[in-house]
């Protein structure tokens, strides 16, 4: 089809053109070639397994585009250069896996080619927040003198190439698919396309985008795990792997991955000299992770300003060079100039920062030095946005299972700058609870000195502090500071003696009515106990139920309560109460619940002894229970009450923990829980009458055609845990049966009589043995559930006794009816007192 008569007079000098692009094209196919090489080489490093095409404008393809497309293009050139309009006569594609790898690709190429950046675009910015479409990135580079060779990528580049241009597109594989169709159904069809088939097109852009999205979240998920999986195997799971890669690297010594690997699992035992030994063969490649984990190895080994300290630091500082954008390279060297100069140490998180904004570890150093050298918390507000961020990156950390406990630490510091304190302190429980050594409470401890100069501001600074401290003299009382331990004794308000019950949980008026059925329960669960009780002392609620029970047994419970200085309006200190100790506070607050545990701590007491019982409450109870539990408290909360007791069973992050127990709102399994440190029988004495129990059940499990393996088992197969039931069960005879007045004696010389015990008396003694098995089920582990299941530890009979069927009723009475013959068996004799 020939030209227009106003574009004639243009035919000649377009003829000329594409005849001299055809002499031209060698030279941009060599470009093409030398172009692929280098971004083949980058694509391994930053875009592996990343499809790299590269190719010259055919003369075909560029007569075409130069004759439709005439009108946009100049045709004469200042420097007569035949080719200037057409910008992609040598042209690139990048298609990689992920849009974090097309940023690394584009990094890469902005730092190696110089850039016209007039002509060069990034379609995705081109787009109207309601539109999509093409995303990807383009370039039109030419070669940066002095750039190339590299050790790298060690190519010399021709003089007769330097001066063409290139266009390189970087986009990812589903970008790619997205604009190969499209390209190729409408733009090469030469046709008007109907608006609806562009919105559908339009559709399926939107949907690959958020695609693309998702891959990006779900890689930077994934890179996090695996970056820190390492962290979460045991030493033992380490060694096994680090033997492995041993032998893989004693078959591939050059196999940088593989020696990575090696220094990453010696790293996380502490084994600093086998990293250095394994990545000292590859410091000459230049390769950023290789040097800055040589280099953090170097620095944790030798001593602070020694001359291998300084190169740890220097190989540092030259990971960051090869890429500026390592925030964990540059936290690492904030790390490391932290006792020697907190001015460079704050510099380096600063950056980090600034690259990665939202980063817990970099941000939450940064505010530290940001706060302490300012001495407010406006650096807070600035960062505000960065700190919400890091906490769905905390959570999102939690989620998979990865840098936990320091996830939690993370959060409990950023809640407190935020200003909600409950929500710190919960954090800071939970992160004490999954703590497995002492230096970690230690370096959230020296986290919060370094803000201490704002703690007037923050109003839960002393709570968690105060935690910290309880929380390393509880779990590590061997490595916890002199220091640590005369701030506790200085604090503490006075002693307490074991054994200890701590009763906490709803204490509105409002609530009363139903409070109503617990006091009961409460009195009932207390009647035997013999030690001292804690709670609120005033006569509201569970505290009022504690001071009543403690009134009606002067002499078997001390009831000791803890307040604030001042009580709010309306509250009455319960008179019942032995001792009341006060806090600092002005209002109710986790303060008294710390303070209790200080007294507790440093009388000596072990947390692990102590029982917490829970029903209900509000924020100040949830405190409570989380503190109770972080310490390692046996806390029992009552699955029937509501407020905390309901928001903490099903809290994932709290109900998996060993020591929270839900009990049935049952009086007899309440005061067997808070009575259950039963002194063990002598060992050949407690396996007779073991065995004797056992076999009994085995006899009538078989009658009932309810055989059921592994419990019933003969007892030298049965499993040590199902053994330890039975002997549990044998300890506990003796506290049955003093329950009913009756004693045990030895008898000689004659025969034994047994006892037939009234059926009043069964029935206690069936009811206390069923409360026995509760606890010594939930103890396990077990949880209430609608049907058995041995493998998930549920069973629907870890209720109270009144709500058993008659049949599993029966169990436990024929159980207890056989007490007087398996003490026959030790040659003790059953009696009434006299």
């Amino acid at each position: 089809m020939p030209l227009s008569d106003s574009k004639l007079t243009n035919e000649e000098l377009v003829r000329k053109k594409i005849k001299r692009y055809a002499k031209e094209r060698p030279r941009y196919n060599k470009y093409a070639e030398i172009l692929k090489v280098i971004l083949e080489k980058a694509a391994n490093r930053y875009a592996p397994l990343a499809i790299i095409q590269a190719r010259a404008k055919t003369v075909a393809s560029y007569a075409e585009k130069i004759l439709r497309k005439i009108e946009r293009y100049r045709l004469t050139d200042s420097d007569g250069n035949p080719l200037h309009p057409v910008t992609d006569l040598c042209g690139a594609r990048v298609v990689t896996h992920t849009l974090s790898h097309v940023k690394a690709m584009s990094r890469f190429i902005e730092e190696h080619f110089e850039i016209d950046k007039e002509n060069s675009v990034d379609l995705a910015k081109r787009l109207r927040a309601n539109e999509f479409g093409y995303l990807s990135v383009h370039y039109i580079v030419r070669f940066r003198r002095g750039v190339f060779p590299t050790k790298e990528i060690p190519i010399k580049i021709p003089m007769d190439v330097y001066r063409l241009n290139a266009e390189i597109q970087v986009r990812t594989l589903l970008e790619h698919t997205w604009a190969d169709i499209e390209h190729g159904l409408l733009y090469k069809s030469n046709i008007n396309t109907h608006k609806k088939w562009e919105r559908e097109f339009a559709r399926l852009a939107a949907i690959l985008e958020d695609a693309d999205k998702s891959f990006e979240r779900l890689e930077a998920a994934i890179k996090d795990y695996s970056s820190n999986y390492i962290a979460y195997m045991n030493r033992q799971e380490i060694k096994k792997e680090m033997a492995i890669q041993d032998i893989v690297l004693s078959v591939a010594p050059k196999d940088v991955e593989v020696a990575h690997r090696i220094a990453k699992l010696a790293m996380c035992l502490g084994d600093w000299q086998k990293a250095i030994r394994t990545l000292r063969p590859f410091e000459n490649l230049d390769v950023g992770p290789i040097l800055r984990d040589l280099g953090i190895s170097e620095c944790k080994l030798y001593k602070k300003n020694s001359r291998r300290f300084q190169l740890g630091q220097k190989r540092i500082e030259k990971a960051i060079e090869l890429n500026p954008t390592d925030s964990d390279a540059l936290s690492a060297l904030g790390g490391t100039w932290k006792k020697i100069s907190g001015k460079k140490a704050a510099a380096q998180y600063r950056r980090a920062y600034e690259i990665v904004p939202d980063d817990p570890y970099p941000l939450g150093n940064y505010l530290e030095y940001e706060i302490a050298k300012s001495k407010n918390l406006s650096p807070v507000s600035l960062a505000k946005p960065s700190l919400i961020n890091a906490i769905k990156k905390c959570w999102n950390q939690i989620d998979i299972g990865v840098n936990i406990p320091w996830a939690y630490y993370d959060m409990g510091k950023f809640y407190l700058l935020l200003n909600e304190p409950y929500k710190s302190l919960d954090m800071y429980a939970k992160a004490v609870q999954l703590s497995t050594s002492a230096f970690m409470i230690e370096i959230s401890l020296n986290s919060l000195n370094k803000v201490a100069v704002v703690r007037r501001f923050l109003t839960g600074y002393e709570w968690v502090y105060k935690l910290l401290q309880l929380s390393l003299a509880a779990k590590y009382p061997k490595k916890t500071s002199k220091y640590v331990l005369q701030v506790l004794k200085k604090r503490a308000s006075g002693h307490v003696h074991k054994p200890v019950v701590i009763v906490a949980g709803k204490c509105a008026s409002s609530m009363q009515k139903e409070l109503r059925k617990y006091r009961n329960i409460l009195f009932n669960a207390f009647r035997k106990f013999k030690g001292v009780v804690i709670s609120g002392g005033t006569t509201s609620g569970i505290s009022g139920f504690i001071g009543d029970i403690a009134g009606k047994h002067p002499n078997t419970i001390r009831a000791i309560g803890y307040i604030p200085r001042r009580l709010p309006k309306n509250t009455r200190l319960h008179k019942r109460y032995s001792r009341v100790r006060h806090t600092k506070g002005t209002n109710f607050s986790p303060l008294e619940s710390l303070q209790s545990w200080t007294d507790i701590i440093v009388s000596g007491i072990d947390p692990a002894n102590v029982k917490v019982i829970g029903i209900g409450g509000g924020t100040i109870t949830a405190s409570e229970y989380r503190i109770a539990l972080a310490l390692g408290a046996k806390v029992a909360v009552l699955d029937e009450s509501s407020g905390e007791v309901a928001k903490i069973i099903q809290d994932d992050q709290w109900n998996t923990c060993k020591n929270l127990l839900p009990l049935p709102a049952d009086s007899t399994t309440i005061g067997t829980f808070i009575r259950y440190d039963i002194p063990k029988l002598p060992s050949g004495v407690r396996d007779t009458i073991a065995m004797a129990i056992h076999r009994q059940y085995r006899q009538d499990q078989i009658g009932n055609l309810l055989t059921e393996k592994p419990s019933t088992s003969e007892w030298s197969n049965l499993p040590e845990n199902l053994k330890e039931s039975n002997r549990q069960q044998a300890d506990h005879i003796f506290e049955k049966l003093d329950s009913v007045s009756l004693t045990v004696h030895k008898v000689r010389g004659r025969g034994i009589k047994l006892l037939k015990f009234s059926d009043k008396e069964v029935e206690i003694l069936a009811e206390m043995e069923h409360a026995r098995w509760n606890i010594e089920r939930i103890l396990d582990g077990w949880k209430l559930g609608p049907e058995k299941d041995l493998n998930k530890k549920v069973s629907p009979y870890l209720a109270p006794w009144e709500k058993l069927p008659e049949d599993v009723k029966e169990w436990d009475r024929q159980t207890v009816r056989k007490i007087p013959e398996y003490l026959a068996k030790v040659g003790l004799e059953t009696r009434r007192k006299s």
